[in-house]
């Protein structure tokens, strides 16, 4: 027991100084920011007939949104309003909160499928790291998605504590987790699938465990039925899965791979997606030298080192939760929506590290000390590469940044009735005519003319 406990405070320890490290190097530009784009009407006190009728009817009582069924999202603006009100810096400091749980019961559940400590440590620096750590704290309606996954993973902990423990009540806790995760977030219609292949992660693969997780698992799949059933029945006007010509449609648009695979790439990639169009040569640099460095590992490791089947087992229901988490992009894809692959796909590169620096010892200390030079300059790669991308989403997410003044410019001139706290629309409205920015189509003048103070940046917000 108190081994156990020594080893959790060391996780818990380490997880708190990397986190708090990345928010020395961040903090001070975040914590300055207002709220922006969606924050502005998302961010308030609802009415009590508004949060009745997100269970029956659209989210967004505004219909300026992408029309969908989601009370419990609307539920989480509503009560993160009333306990920080405008107090933005406040607010950030509660997100921030967020996200060190979040990283945390990551990791404890890594710990229950008897995940070493050392491979752990590893993935929680690439992941604090990675550009989708700072995704999810730069803007506060995506805050939303730290909720989310945290009711995810605990209901995936709860579900490994039910057959653990032979406890029904694990069980049920594991259901409520997934219902308020899925009717806050459809991307979590992949809830189910994932828990069915960690199943068989940490348990063996024969008959008797696939009886017993296609039982467990059944009314985990009836939730997300009973969601999709709703959307339809309340929102028959919103964008639902539909066979035409025998080719799949997400409303008007014919289902495609080229956000899904995208979504699986910047999985593995914590300097952010690889793009001829809009990668930068820093982080072109980063990426090529870090899937570089990935590639010669994987051959040192084939070479080297016998994995036995149940590894081989191991790395491919990673391998496979990558690919899962990752189906929601096939709709609609999202770079704020890639948390659940990224931490499959970063724990794929931290036993790929591990396994370098510390299980080819008997090889000789050339090959030993040139694996451990290899995993070490991964580590930097990936950490820096991270950086680095993390910054430049800063940049793009900066009140000032053109592409910030373009949605705050909508939100204010462009909609005629959109519900913005008053006190809100006037500091934002004050903030956009101290750039001379009068009305939404500022863009036909050329904006630095406007003001000096409004600058364009490589990167969009919602770049990957």
């Amino acid at each position: 027991m108190k081994k156990n406990f020594i080893q959790d405070l060391s996780y818990l320890n380490f997880t708190i100084i990397a986190t708090f490290t990345w928010l020395i190097i961040f903090g001070p530009n975040l914590s300055l920011e207002p709220y922006v784009w969606d924050d502005l009407h998302f961010f308030r006190k609802y009415t009590n007939e508004e949060l009745l009728n997100t269970w029956s009817g659209n989210w967004d009582p505004d219909n300026i949104e992408t029309q969908s069924y989601r009370p419990i999202a609307v539920l989480y603006y509503h009560i993160t309003y009333i306990f920080f009100n405008e107090n933005t810096l406040l607010f950030r400091s509660f997100v921030f909160f967020e996200i060190l749980i979040l990283v945390i019961l990551t990791n404890q559940l890594y710990q229950l499928l008897n995940l070493s400590k050392n491979q752990i440590i590893i993935f929680t620096s690439l992941l604090i790291f990675s550009k989708i750590f700072i995704t999810l704290v730069a803007w506060f309606t995506i805050s939303v998605l730290i909720f989310v996954y945290i009711l995810a993973i605990l209901s995936i902990k709860f579900y490994l504590l039910s057959i653990d423990e032979r406890n029904n009540f694990y069980l049920f806790l594991s259901l409520l987790f997934a219902g308020l995760s899925i009717f806050a977030r459809e991307e979590l219609y992949v809830l189910p699938v994932i828990l069915f292949l960690i199943h068989f992660f940490k348990y063996n693969l024969n008959k008797k465990n696939i009886f017993i997780c296609i039982k467990k698992t059944f009314l985990f799949f009836v939730l997300v039925f009973l969601h999709i059933f709703l959307r339809k029945k309340f929102i028959p006007e919103a964008d639902h899965l539909q066979i035409i010509d025998n080719k799949i449609y997400f409303g008007e648009s014919l289902i495609g791979f080229g956000g899904f695979i995208k979504a699986v790439k910047s999985s593995f990639l914590p300097m952010g997606y690889l793009s001829s169009s809009y990668s930068d040569d820093i982080q072109k640099i980063f990426s090529i030298f870090w899937i570089f460095l990935i590639l010669i590992s994987i051959l040192i490791i084939f070479k080297f080192l016998n994995l036995d089947k149940n590894k081989l087992k191991k790395i491919s229901i990673l391998f496979l939760l990558v690919f899962a988490s990752a189906v929601p992009h096939l709709t609609i894809p999202r770079s704020f929506g890639i948390y659940l692959p990224s931490i499959f796909g970063l724990m794929l590169i931290s036993l790929l590290i591990n396994n370098l620096l510390f299980n080819i010892n008997e090889f000789g200390e050339k090959i030993n000390f040139f694996c451990k030079i290899l995993s070490i300059l991964i580590l930097i790669t990936g950490i820096s590469g991270g950086i680095y991308r993390s910054y430049m989403h800063t940049q793009s997410m900066n009140k000032f940044s053109k592409a910030i003044v373009d949605y705050d410019a909508r939100m204010i001139y462009d909609y005629d009735s959109v519900s913005i706290p008053i006190e809100r629309y006037n500091k934002k409205k004050d903030h956009l005519e101290d750039l001379n920015v009068y009305d939404y189509n500022w863009q036909k003048i050329y904006y630095e003319f406007l003001s000096p103070k409004i600058n364009e940046y490589r990167y969009h917000p919602l770049s990957f």
